[in-house]
């Protein structure tokens, strides 16, 4: 599969922690075999469409605000990958506020109906 990434460079360490990237497919969707989604090294991942589809940020430290970064992820995190040491917390407001579920360390999965649509900020707990 290719990809092409863009380096975000956004300079807002209490908006987005350290969001290490926005990739975007040029290929329709990526495999359905989770260990072929992209997602950095050591990182928790959340993707526009099932299946570790669409666009996608690595996060090290959490985004407090999905909002505020392009690629339409707010309310819309369709699939998570966490491969980053720690367990994640998922929240439906911005600001980590409403937790809603929590993806264990290894977990890579499509969310269901109605937390896909909900997502609004996520940070390691």
């Amino acid at each position: 599969m290719s990809l092409r990434k863009h380096r975000l460079s956004l300079g807002l360490a209490a908006l987005v922690g350290s969001a290490a990237m926005l990739a975007m497919p040029t290929s329709a969707q990526a495999a359905g075999d989770p260990a072929t989604w992209p997602c950095d090294p050591s990182e928790f991942c959340i993707y526009h469409d099932a299946q570790g589809g669409g666009a996608h940020y690595s996060l090290s430290d959490g985004a407090s605000d999905l909002g505020q970064l392009p690629g339409g992820l707010n309310d819309h995190v369709w699939s998570v990958k966490n491969i980053s040491g720690d367990d994640w917390c998922l929240y439906r407001d911005a600001d980590h506020e409403n937790e809603i579920q929590v993806i264990l360390d290894g977990q890579a999965l499509d969310l269901a109906s109605p937390v896909r649509d909900q997502v609004s900020s996520v940070e390691p707990c």
